[in-house]
């Protein structure tokens, strides 16, 4: 039998896919460990090999579409089979219903759903919504779409502006008479007005309550001026044009999310559902990080990778953690229980092609400040290449999110679940700074925190965040397991 391939599962939280493109077409033949498709998972774009080897078949799923993980996109000949056995297997596949990929199709004029009750020719019937408490409404239809009345019945309604679908048919095969009419009348006049001086029928008056029409903005057709069901239908749906109107003057258009934003917006509206964010700040003076990292740079340009201070924040942020193991940690909710992670996996947030990536640096403790910039350099790098993994994601414990060179002075992030904090970064500026009593001018920086109150209090968290900022003001350790220099 021919081989379906189906769209893969690449990633452990990936639900669709989207195929950007082929790479074989039908006819050519493909062996196992060739590039099939290129496919974009809610993590990175990724090259799917074919597991098996052949003759591409039948591509079922065309270039740009999104499907579910376990979807029909391909048929691959095996190599010994027949023409007859996989156009017979094609066939079968493509005549699957798929209803993520194939609209549904079109209804011909006149033939009922599936799923709908059918009426009898002689006396098809329109059912209007009615409250549980109250009569449900029966309009008798003609074959030819009209209401079923009487000719005398429907010239009584037409001289009293009364609005049939609004009648109770109780003549033969439902349809609407003379005493129907009468009784409809009399009901008219004994009804009381609802609302202050509105005049509407009792069904337009039940509609309006349910799909919340204030009704002092309906024009009334009916006997004395009252407000109809078709009163009420009409002015819905001049509403609606004048709103899909004004909403084709707001919007100039649409943006198609990429499955990475989706997972993204996933992830965000989860973490503030169910973390109890709560947020710290402290303000860390610079000078003699920028100091130090100026010397380290220049006294190691030949033999070191150049450090930024946001490889100073990861070194910072790593001794941090390993010294305060209870911010390295994650609420598990079904247990009820804080687990500690055995490894500090710190992930950057980095904006690539105006998308929101977080890459991590595994396995941070014990590494030096160069080591750290290795890697963080690496993982930024295959970023910008749009070659990261899911493994380059994936484990994360902690996260740090730096604006600063946008020159954004203070924010919080919102908490990467299932992490418990997250570390915002802002801008380095030249402020004014009392010292020993004078004012000097000196560089500065905002660090916020944001916290999973079910994993740190107060206390702990503004512990943790002053031990990172001690160690970006006292920087000299974020360097002496790597090297050391002369003054």
């Amino acid at each position: 039998m021919p081989k379906e391939i189906r769209m893969p599962k690449l990633s452990d939280t990936m639900e669709e896919g989207v195929l950007i493109a082929w790479r074989k077409r039908p006819g050519d033949p493909i062996k196992r460990g060739e590039i099939l498709a290129d496919i974009e998972t809610d993590k990175a774009d990724m090259e799917f090999e074919s597991y098996t080897e052949g003759t591409i078949q039948s591509l079922v799923i065309e270039a740009g579409t999104t499907v579910p993980v376990g979807t029909l996109i391909c048929v691959i000949r095996l190599p010994g089979e027949s023409e007859e056995q996989v156009a017979s297997a094609v066939a079968s596949a493509e005549q699957a219903p798929m209803p993520a990929v194939v609209p549904p199709p079109q209804q011909q004029p006149g033939t009922p759903p599936a799923t709908a009750p059918v009426a009898l020719p002689s006396t098809p019937v329109v059912e209007l919504p009615a409250p549980a408490s109250g009569p449900r409404i029966v309009v008798p239809i003609t074959d030819d779409g009209r209401i079923r009345a009487t000719p005398r019945a429907r010239r009584i309604a037409e001289e009293k502006s009364l609005d049939l679908t609004e009648i109770r048919g109780g003549g033969p095969a439902g349809a609407i008479v003379v005493r129907d009419v009468e009784q409809y009348l009399k009901e008219l006049e004994a009804h009381e007005s609802e609302g202050e001086g509105v005049r509407a029928t009792p069904l337009a008056l039940r509609m309006a309550g349910e799909i919340g029409v204030d009704l002092e903005l309906v024009k009334g057709s009916g006997p004395g001026g009252r407000i109809t069901k078709s009163d009420l239908l009409e002015h819905v749906a001049s509403e609606r044009k004048v709103d899909n109107e004004r909403a084709s003057e707001l919007f100039r258009g649409a943006q198609q999310l990429s499955q990475k934003r989706k997972a993204l917006i996933r992830n965000m509206v989860r973490s503030k559902a169910e973390a109890p964010h709560f947020y710290v700040s402290m303000g860390v003076q610079t000078d003699s990080l920028k100091q130090l990292r100026d010397h380290v740079n220049e006294e190691s340009a030949d033999r070191r990778p150049h450090l930024t201070y946001t490889h100073f924040i990861i070194k910072a942020s790593a001794l941090a953690l390993e010294r305060f193991p209870d911010a390295n940690a994650t609420y598990r909710a079904e247990e009820q229980q804080v687990a500690l992670y055995e490894a500090i996996n710190i992930g950057l947030a980095v904006d690539v092609q105006d998308e929101l990536v977080a890459p991590t640096v595994k396995d941070c403790q014990g590494k030096s400040i160069f080591q750290l910039a290795e890697d963080a350099n690496g993982l930024i790098q295959r970023a910008r290449m749009r070659k990261l993994q899911p493994r380059d994601y994936a484990d994360g414990t902690f996260t740090i999110s730096n604006l600063g060179m946008f020159g954004v002075d203070m924010f919080y992030a919102i908490i990467t679940p299932p992490q418990s904090s997250i570390l915002s970064v802002g801008s380095i500026e030249q402020r004014p700074l009392v010292r020993e009593g004078e004012i000097v001018i000196g560089s500065m920086t905002n660090l916020g925190l944001s916290v999973d109150h079910r994993v740190l209090d107060g206390v702990k968290a503004s512990q943790f965040l002053a031990e990172i900022a001690r160690l970006l003001e006292n920087p000299e350790e974020l360097v002496q397991d790597g090297h050391s220099f002369g003054s």
